[in-house]
């Protein structure tokens, strides 16, 4: 062969010769074989966010305290370590709490020791009286793939514990399984009420029977002793075993006759007090309910997987062992309802898009089979599997998993995959219709075309490359989210040209026939004579216009004008949404695109919490959670739902970024709704959360004081809200007083729903001053009357009784029932002991005021602030936030008072509350702004990349813009798309976006490198840029259809219907105009330079 051969005519013709090139494919599909049962799968990519929570108690202080001596300093210690992104803290009565986050993807076990080291090296700046820092990772692989609850209307809470107790031993040792909770359910326990009256009556006191009760519960060896030359243990037997043996301990002597425990108390042996609870209940969708009662008692067994599990196979051992234990260990009476099986939801997502990407893999099976002869389809389909395999190859040896942005990622690359085999196979094809009976070496010629396409291809997928590698380096939690996409992609393109140039010479010298005149005209192989006489219709209608577009000036403006009309429209679009009939707080105009980070995704299941002001009984927030069941048993689409009040449920992994698992007290509730599968509904979760809110119109205005929040699983990173205002500074009572006007703002906001803010109710508790010169006068201190109080409000454990079938202590707690509790200002009827053991009443040394409790502060980042938060109905929450800080930016909210607004920018606003009053706005804004921050970034950066990649490849500095000027006519199609299909323009579109700047230069390449051929040969200017448009239009037409119909089947998604209408439109609108404007370009930059 006369024509030197470049890298890919040289790979051509080595495999070619070679006979490892079919044990090559093999391995390949062994490997991806391999690679596609044994990769982890799960819904989503794991993203580590390390982080924790430092736990300081300072007894009797306030918040104010607490902030100056305990949050503040330890918030500074942690924020002069490295690698800490934010520190939230919350200081309290007694307690501050601070929650540090490292930066995504920091090394968990190395940020942990780190904080441990940092705070152990810092403790003289704890103040004295403080307790030692409490470290309690936050750690996502704590959240449970699958929850099982048992209920039952025969059996207590207490007994359903049991089962799930035993349940859990058995689970536990399965391979994958990690950390097993159990929520819900009461242990067993001596619960001795006792009586205030019998107690006055006796003149006993509760820090006698505290004494008393304490010194006998023991059993301990007290040494030993030889008798008849053996060592023989003595041991004290006094512990207590039962529940008479409690009753029968003597707590005084009064008269010479003894009080027994019995005398004065009521002892039962059982569960303890309700201080939270967890029901089930069943809805339509599920079919059958338990009998009885519409809600059950119910307990909750949630367990993790170990990391780097496959929660597939995780959970179907766990469920497996289930229906096994349901035969000898669960009661038949006791129904085992799974809750949650992100094993399952994993399986499904991914197993849905392995349907998609074979329903694309079809697709552009047929559109190959339209365009080329089956024999040349079949070559390049079998370049599909090859390239996928190699992808899940490398992904299980990188520690990736599979999982749905992963599959998202194949399918985006199918279409690209195909690029280089159907231009390689396209040009041999035609190489052999020209060359006819005249063909003497097939193999040669076979060579001849793959070294012909090499240089513009091998150029044109590092250009791809290019467009996505910047991706890699998108900042927070949305990188490790969406990195998969560049680095599948980015290996599919490279894998899929070696594949092109391995092993499709091989198998097209194999498999396609040599032409020759005696064969039947077939569109395998046209007679080349007819082939030159009437060309096909494709090059007919091309070179018809491109001629009228090169040599009529009338006819060249008319398009330009039409090209630019085009453009300004399109662009227009995303600029129209700003322009509303009601204002921006509004309703959209019909015909604009609107801006949003990702769709709201169609879950299965969402969680709905109720808020309660602080101090409000576990039984009124009961009752409200309640009413909001009666409402969810009728919604048709809801399987199951949980209820747990007074404490939080299983935690999911949005829940535990919004620190869900650390909320408890009786005013607090939490409903897991479980809804019907997404393939076996026809109505969205989205709108059935929609329809929920206005079904629950009559509980709103029943309890005006409840804080409901529907709160959806979000379809990528979580937040804290989606819109989240945080106000600052220099005098925490006006930000308080400023949170709560920025509130009322939210409501008159159009669209927003769900409003809260972090300011506490007020709040009222009793103050017990004690006169010490009194108290001392009698032999009492303030030590002995605050343990006496606490006993009698929160009674108290004087250790546990000893069985040794019990799984758990057998605690033996006592108390004053609640019914009979005293309250402080009947101090008449408290008495406490002296020195002497003589009774003092209460009223003599102290008095009792009543007072409103201080609000906890909350800091982020070493500032007190204030937050308000609130959920958007259907609208983007781009839209009423802007509407909110165009009213509040300069506003006087309260009197005095000069409010500013931040955070809208690309860059992080730093607070500054020590001369102003700030309003930041974070939530999914902030991710919002970040994301397209990032993705624009990395848009820019590709293309000065690609940029310099085609100076190097032309020697040129004109030449390398004519070819990128492809890529602003994505935007004809990209823009307009998202209007025809009602999709918002979100960050997959923007990823579209991005592919679409590699794959276009691709098409502009295979047209310049074409004309300079041409031109190298003698070719006249005018005719090379015609031929080049007439010749290379088939091959590009076909990728672009390859695209277009592999992304096709991604519209339909919810949340990543932006990138196929982005790829889809954009490829459709750029190839058809690049076909003219290209090689237009080209031939006005040639003329005007000759």
């Amino acid at each position: 062969m006369s024509t030197r051969l470049n890298i890919a005519g040289r790979l051509g013709q080595a495999a070619m010769r070679s006979y490892v090139t079919p044990i090559a494919g093999l391995l390949i599909l062994l490997a991806g074989s391999l690679a596609l049962f044994i990769t982890p799968r799960e819904e989503n990519p794991q993203i580590d966010v390390p982080a924790a929570n430092v736990l300081v108690q300072l007894p009797g202080a306030s918040p104010q305290e607490t902030l100056n001596l305990v949050v503040k300093p330890v918030e500074r210690i942690l924020r002069e370590m490295q690698g800490v992104e934010h520190t939230y803290g919350t200081a309290s009565d007694s307690l501050g709490v601070i929650t540090v986050q490292f930066e995504i993807g920091s090394n968990k076990e190395q940020s942990l020791v780190r904080l441990y080291d940092r705070l152990m090296h810092n403790l003289d700046h704890i103040p004295p009286g403080a307790s030692q820092p409490l470290v309690k990772p936050i750690d996502v692989d704590d959240v449970p793939i699958v929850t099982l609850t048992f209920s039952s209307p025969g059996h207590s809470d207490t007994e359903l514990k049991q089962v799930a107790e035993r349940v859990r031993e058995q689970l536990t040792p399965l391979p994958g399984v990690a950390v097993a909770d159990i929520i819900g359910g009461r242990d067993r326990s001596i619960q001795v009420n006792l009586d205030p009256d019998r107690l006055a009556g006796r003149g006993i006191s509760l820090t006698e029977i505290y004494q008393t009760l304490n010194a006998a519960n023991l059993d301990l060896p007290v040494g030993y002793t030889v008798n008849d030359q053996q060592v023989k243990t003595i041991r004290l037997q006094g512990a207590l075993s039962s529940l008479e043996d409690v009753g029968n301990i003597v707590v005084a002597v009064r008269n010479q006759r003894p009080v027994y425990l019995r005398d004065i108390a009521t002892i039962t042996d059982g569960p303890g007090d309700i201080e939270f609870t967890h029901r089930i209940a069943y809805g339509p969708a599920r079919g059958h309910a338990l009998p009885g009662e519409p809600e059950h008692t119910a307990v909750t067994l949630a367990l993790a997987k170990k990391r780097g599990a496959n929660a597939v196979i995780v959970s179907t051992r766990i469920l497996d062992q289930v229906e096994q234990l349901k035969k000898v260990l669960i009661p038949d009476d006791i129904t085992v309802t799974t809750t949650r099986n992100a094993g399952d939801n994993a399986d499904a997502a991914v197993n849905m898009l392995i349907e998609h990407l074979g329903i694309a893999v079809i697709s552009v099976i047929i559109i190959l089979l339209l365009f080329l002869g089956w024999r040349e389809a079949a070559i390049v389909t079998i370049n599909i599997p090859l390239t996928l395999f190699i992808v899940l190859a490398v992904d299980m040896i990188f520690g990736q998993t599979i999982n749905r942005i992963t599959l998202f990622a194949l399918i985006l690359a199918l279409g690209m995959l195909v690029d280089d085999a159907i231009v390689v196979i396209e040009n041999i094809h035609r190489h052999m219709q020209q060359a006819g009976h005249q063909l003497r070496d097939k193999a040669a010629l076979i060579i001849q075309a793959t070294n012909e396409t090499g240089r513009p291809t091998i150029i044109a997928t590092f250009a791809v490359i290019l467009a996505f590698l910047p991706m890699l380096f998108v900042t927070g939690m949305m990188g490790p989210y969406m990195a998969p996409i560049p680095f599948n992609t980015s290996i599919a393109m490279f894998a899929s040209l070696i594949i092109a140039y391995m092993f499709t010479p091989w198998i097209a010298a194999r498999w396609l026939p040599a032409h020759n005149p005696g064969q039947a005209t077939t569109h395998d192989s046209e007679p080349v004579a007819h082939a030159q006489q009437t060309r096909d219709w494709m090059h007919r209608y091309y070179s018809r216009y491109a001629r009228r577009l090169l040599g009529e000036q009338a006819y060249r403006r008319n398009f330009w004008l039409v090209l630019a009309l085009l453009f300004i429209v399109a662009m227009w679009q995303p600029i129209w949404q700003f322009v509303r009939p009601a204002g921006i707080n509004g309703p959209a105009t019909p015909g604009t695109v609107a801006l949003k980070m990702l769709p709201k995704g169609n879950k299965n299941t969402f969680n709905i919490t109720i808020d309660m002001p602080e101090g409000t009984s576990m039984e009124v927030t009961d009752q409200v959670a309640r009413r909001i069941g009666d409402v969810l048993r009728l919604q048709p689409m809801v399987t199951d739902y949980e209820t747990y009040v007074g404490n939080a449920g299983p935690v999911d992994f949005n829940g535990m970024l919004r620190g869900a698992a650390a909320k408890r007290g009786p005013h607090l509730a939490e409903i897991r709704v479980n809804l019907l599968a997404s393939e076996l509904r026809t109505i969205k979760s989205e709108q059935i959360v929609l329809q929920l809110r206005s079904a629950l119109n009559q509980v709103y205005q029943d309890f005006p004081l409840a804080t409901v929040r529907l709160v959806e699983d979000p379809p990528g990173p979580p937040v804290r809200s989606t819109v989240l205002a945080e106000i600052y500074g220099p005098d925490y009572e006006h930000v308080r007083a400023l949170a709560r006007q920025v509130r009322k703002e939210f409501a008159r906001t159009w669209d927003l729903t769900d409003i809260d803010d972090s300011i506490s109710a007020d709040q009222q508790e009793y103050l017990l001053v004690v006169d010490k010169e009194k108290a001392a006068a009698v032999g009492v201190n303030t030590a002995q009357i605050g343990r006496m109080l606490r006993d009698l409000v929160a009674g108290f454990d004087i250790g546990q009784i000893h069985d040794s079938h019990e799984r758990h202590p057998v605690m033996i707690h006592i108390q004053i029932p609640r019914h009979l509790r005293i309250a402080p200002r009947d101090m008449d009827r408290l008495y406490v002991t002296n020195q002497q053991g003589r009774l003092i009443p209460l009223s003599s040394i102290a008095r009792v005021t009543e007072i409103t409790a201080d609000k906890p502060v909350y800091t982020k980042d070493g500032f007190p602030v204030a937050y308000v938060s609130a959920e958007p109905r259907t609208s983007p929450q781009v839209y009423p936030l802007l509407d909110l800080d165009q009213r509040l930016d300069h506003s006087t909210l309260i009197a005095g008072t000069e409010v500013t607004t931040g955070g809208m920018r690309f860059t992080h606003t730093t607070p500054d509350p020590g001369t102003r009053y700030q309003i930041l706005w974070d939530g999914e804004m902030r991710l919002t702004l970040d994301v397209f921050r990032d993705l624009g970034a990395a848009f820019i950066v590709g293309i000065v990349l690609i940029y310099v990649l085609l100076v190097g490849y032309y020697g040129n500095f004109m030449l390398p813009l004519i070819v990128m000027g492809a890529i602003p006519l994505t935007m004809i199609g990209i823009f307009p798309g998202h209007m025809i299909t009602g999709q918002p323009f979100t960050a997959t579109s923007m990823i579209g976006m991005i592919a679409l700047a590699g794959i276009v230069v691709r098409n502009s390449l295979l047209l310049i490198d074409f004309i300079l051929e041409r031109r190298a040969a003698g070719v006249a200017l005018e005719h090379a840029v015609i031929e080049a448009g007439a010749i290379r239009a088939r091959p590009i037409l076909l990728t672009a259809l390859a695209i277009i119909a592999g992304t096709a089947i991604l519209i339909s998604d919810p949340v990543f219907g932006g990138l196929g209408v982005a790829m889809a439109f954009g490829t459709l609108a750029s190839t058809l105009l690049t076909l003219f404007v290209i090689p237009l370009l080209y031939y006005l930059w040639q003329r005007n330079q000759t």
